[in-house]
C-alpha cells in the first residue's frame, strides 16, 4: 500500500460508506484526472478528463494546480451527469510513473533462533525491517543525480518460511524465514510539489503512490515484465506474483515516431500524431503505409536499442521472464510489438523461454468499473489500475502492508 499519506484537515471516513477520490496519472504528454467511488474494494469511475502536458510542466506546481483544477471540474461535471449525483473528491491520489522513481526489491534471510517456536508478529516486523532498509540504503547508493530522495511507497513482494512462499508467516514453525520487500523512492521536489497541489485545490488527503505497484496488481503471472511505451519515456517493470521487483525507464517514446513525421512532411505535431494513429489502425493504403513506415524506422530502431540496454542492466542475475505485456499509447504501432518479440534472439539477453509479447488491455484490469466513455485505449491503462488501486487502498491492510506501512511512518 502506499506509505506516503498525508492528512491535511478532517477526519478518516467509516468504512463502510464509499469513499470518492480524484486520481491523477501524469504521464509525460497527457495529464489524466478521474472521479472515482471506491467500496468494498471496488472502484468506480464516473468521471474522466485528459490535458496535454507540454515538457517540463509536470515539475511547475502552478501549471499542474491550475491543471489539475480545470480537469477536475471537467471529471466531476462528468460524474454528475453519469450518476445523477454530485460527487466531490476530498482525497487525491497521485499515481508517479517509473520514470520518476527508484525502486527495487532484494532478497533477505533470517536463520530462527527457536524454530520449534511459532513465528510471532515482532519476527515478522524485525524481518520487514530489515528488508526495507536494504532495498531503502541500496537505493538510494544508486542515486547519482544528487537529488534528495524520500520513501513514498513499500509492499513485500515475496514471503517465505524455509524456503516454501506464504502470504503471512506467523503462526507458521521453521528454520528460516526469507522476505523481499519492493521500496520505491521519489525526488523530495515531487513530493512537496504534489502536496501543493493537493494543499491548493483543498483535498483532505494525498495518497502518493508508485504507478508501477497499481500496475502490477493488474497481472497475475508468476513473473512477467511491463513494456509501457509512453509518450517521451518508456518504463520497463519486471513483476513477481503481482508485485513489482525491478524498475528501468528509458527516455525514448512514441513522440519519438512523431517528431521524424513532423521533419519528414514538415506537419504541425497534432497532425503527425494523427498520421501515426492512422498508420497504426490500419487505414492507410498500402504506399502511404509504406512511406510511413519507413520514416518512423531509425526511431523504432534507436528505441529498440535502448529498450535493449535496459533490459539488459536488469537482466544481470536471472533471466528475464517469458512473458512481456504492452501498454502505453506508444505500444498501438504493430512493429513495437514485432520489435519486443525480435528481443528473443539478442545476444545481450536471456529469458527463462522463449518470449510471449501480448498487448495488456483496458479489459485486463481487474477491480474497476468505468461508466465513461473514455480511457479505451492502450494509454489509459495506467490510470485504470491507479483507479482500482485506490479502491484497495480505502481497505484494511493485511498484517505485513499494515507493519511496513507502520515501518515507514516511523
Amino acid at each position: 500500500m502506499s506509505v506516503w499519506q498525508r492528512r491535511l484537515r478532517g477526519q478518516p471516513k467509516a468504512e463502510d460508506r464509499p469513499a470518492y477520490l480524484s486520481v491523477v496519472e501524469p504521464g509525460t504528454t497527457t495529464l489524466r484526472l478521474l472521479v472515482v467511488e471506491a467500496l468494498g474494494g471496488q472502484a468506480t469511475i464516473w468521471g474522466w478528463a485528459e490535458l496535454p502536458c507540454p515538457p517540463g510542466q509536470v515539475d511547475d506546481p502552478g501549471w499542474l494546480s491550475n491543471a489539475c483544477s480545470k480537469a477536475l471540474s471537467r471529471a466531476e461535471e462528468m460524474a454528475q451527469d453519469l450518476a445523477k449525483q454530485w460527487m466531490l473528491p476530498d482525497q487525491i491520489l497521485v499515481g508517479l510513473p517509473t520514470s520518476r522513481l527508484l525502486g527495487h526489491a532484494w532478497p533477505i534471510d533470517q536463520r530462527r533462533s527457536r524454530p520449534e517456536r511459532p513465528v510471532e508478529e515482532r519476527e515478522l516486523e524485525a524481518l520487514l525491517g530489515r528488508g526495507l532498509r536494504l532495498a531503502v540504503n541500496r537505493l538510494e547508493s544508486m542515486a547519482d543525480d544528487g537529488s534528495d530522495w524520500l520513501l513514498v511507497d513499500s509492499t513485500a513482494v515475496t514471503l517465505t518460511i524455509d524456503a516454501q512462499g506464504v502470504t503471512d508467516p506467523v503462526g507458521f514453525r521453521g528454520q528460516e524465514m526469507g522476505a523481499s520487500v519492493f521500496a520505491s523512492l521519489a525526488r523530495r521536489s515531487d513530493v512537496q510539489t504534489w502536496r501543493q497541489v493537493a494543499q491548493e485545490l483543498e483535498f483532505t488527503e494525498l495518497l502518493l503512490a508508485a504507478a508501477p505497484v497499481a500496475l502490477a496488481s493488474a497481472v497475475s503471472e508468476p513473473q512477467a515484465i511491463l513494456v509501457d511505451m509512453g509518450g517521451t519515456s518508456t518504463d520497463l517493470i519486471w513483476c513477481r506474483l503481482g508485485r513489482p521487483t525491478a524498475l528501468a525507464s528509458v527516455l525514448v517514446g512514441g513522440s519519438t515516431m512523431t517528431h521524424l513525421l513532423v521533419r519528414r512532411w514538415n506537419l504541425a505535431p497534432d497532425r503527425a500524431e494523427r498520421l501515426k494513429q492512422i498508420y497504426a489502425a490500419g487505414q492507410l493504403d498500402d504506399e502511404a503505409s509504406a512511406q510511413v513506415q519507413e520514416v518512423m524506422l531509425p526511431g523504432l530502431q534507436f528505441w529498440l536499442q535502448e529498450t535493449e540496454r535496459a533490459l539488459s542492466q536488469l537482466n544481470r542475475d536471472e533471466p528475464l521472464p517469458q512473458r512481456l505485456y504492452l501498454l502505453g499509447g506508444g505500444s498501438a504501432l504493430a512493429e513495437v510489438g514485432e520489435s519486443v518479440q525480435a528481443l528473443a534472439w539478442s545476444r545481450r539477453l536471456s529469458f527463462s523461454r522463449y518470449p510471449q509479447v501480448r498487448a495488456l488491455r483496458t479489459t485486463d484490469v481487474p477491480g474497476v468499473l468505468n461508466r465513461t466513455e473514455h480511457g479505451r485505449g492502450r494509454g489509459d491503462v495506467p490510470a485504470l489500475a491507479l483507479a482500482a488501486w485506490a479502491a484497495r487502498l480505502q481497505q484494511p491492510p493485511d498484517r505485513p502492508a499494515r507493519i511496513l506501512a507502520g515501518l515507514c511512518h516511523g
